[in-house]
């Protein structure tokens, strides 16, 4: 199967959150409790969370006196820093460009949530068995041949599915047809060594809430580079702990010694 991808192209989106609904019922998940006062404007709920893997964000734009839209879910990264820092294999990254989550094998560590650049992974702190919870691109429904729930449902074709390689060319397709409507980035070509959902904006995208600023290099990469000095570090600090504990045992043992006599 060949890598797949997905378009986000919130100039066409109208904020009906028919992806969330889609999302909730392929996935089963479970329905919120609406708090207004907490919300943030229209937005609800706030934040990603164990019964929303995917999120539209509600923006003001003052300049043009209208509404922006944003969508928040996993961007299953090339080189995802979450199935990196995972210890049990919970989280791992499939040909067909998904970062499948297998919840049994998570152990709600949570070194996930700290990896990954994109703050996407949402622990479920209410429950007695806390795992994690992400949008896993719909993977089952990818091995059957069918695009994920949300991009089925998009009634204005903000979402697009397909081929990797044919999205990110329709993306930059359309910033080049209409550069006047859209900023001149494809966010998620380069961040972090690119990733399988490339989002389209007319507005900068950290009006939109998300995460900007992020390397272009992956981040396992960069990872890697670090912690292969960490054994060094180790068992230099052991050796030298462990010459001072030999240092202090002899030294004791010779004042016992003259104690004694």
């Amino acid at each position: 199967m060949a890598e797949k991808a997905m378009i986000q192209d919130n100039t066409r989106c109208i904020g009906c959150r028919a992806c969330m609904i889609a999302c909730k019922e392929w996935n089963d998940l479970g329905a919120d409790v609406t708090d207004f006062f907490a919300s943030d404007g229209y937005q609800n709920p706030r934040d990603l969370n164990e019964n929303n893997y995917t999120l539209i964000t509600y923006r003001e734009e003052p300049a043009e006196a209208q509404w922006v839209f944003g969508r928040l879910l996993c961007m299953h990264c090339a080189s995802p820093a979450c199935a990196s820092a995972c210890p049990t294999g919970a989280l791992q990254k499939l040909a067909n460009g998904a970062v499948e989550l297998t919840e049994w094998r998570c152990i709600g560590c949570r070194y996930c949530m700290q990896a990954c650049p994109f703050v996407i992974p949402k622990f479920d702190y209410g429950s007695v068995f806390p795992k994690i919870h992400k949008c896993t691109f719909c993977s089952d429904r990818l091995e059957v041949g069918f695009a994920p729930a949300c991009a089925k449902v998009c009634p204005t074709h903000a979402i697009e599915f397909g081929d990797r390689d044919e999205m990110l060319s329709k993306a930059k397709r359309r910033i080049a047809d209409a550069p006047g409507r859209y900023v001149p980035h494809v966010y998620g070509e380069t961040e972090v060594g690119g990733t399988n959902v490339f989002h389209l904006s007319s507005v900068p995208f950290e009006k939109l809430g998300y995460e900007t600023g992020l390397p272009h290099e992956p981040l396992p990469d960069l990872t890697h580079k670090s912690m292969r000095f960490v054994p060094r570090i180790f068992f230099s600090l052991l050796g030298a702990f462990g010459l001072m504990a030999w240092i202090v045992r002899r030294r004791n043992e010779r004042m016992g010694i003259a104690e004694d006599h």
